[in-house]
């Protein structure tokens, strides 16, 4: 049987993408190609600034997301936009993929 601890990292950045407004702040962070801080992560989405803490917490404990500070002002963006961009990318067409095919099931029923 495989030793799973090398799967549990990978599990971990796979269940940070796993809720929508982690992938919003993803995609957003990855729009605007610069550093941005939780307030203004925030008030993109109309959340409290707590809330975004908590997710961006999460990214960044799964490297997704890295931290920038300077002098007071800390920022978030992407640890490598290539690859979060190729992962957006890459769920985006397995949604669409499942769309179609749920689509396909439902009319032959």
């Amino acid at each position: 049987m495989k030793n799973l601890e090398a799967y549990e990292f990978k599990t971990q950045v796979v269940k940070a993408f796993a809720h929508p407004l982690r992938l919003a702040i993803c995609e957003y962070l990855l729009k605007i190609k610069q550093p941005k801080c939780v307030n203004h992560i925030a008030g993109e989405f109309n959340k409290n600034q707590s809330v975004i803490s908590k997710h961006l917490s999460i990214l960044q404990q799964a490297g997704i997301v890295k931290v920038e500070k300077e002098g007071v002002f800390v920022r978030y963006t992407l640890s490598n936009p290539q690859i979060t961009q190729a992962l957006i990318k890459s769920i985006n067409e397995l949604a669409k993929h499942n769309a179609k095919m749920s689509s396909k099931i439902a009319e032959s029923l």
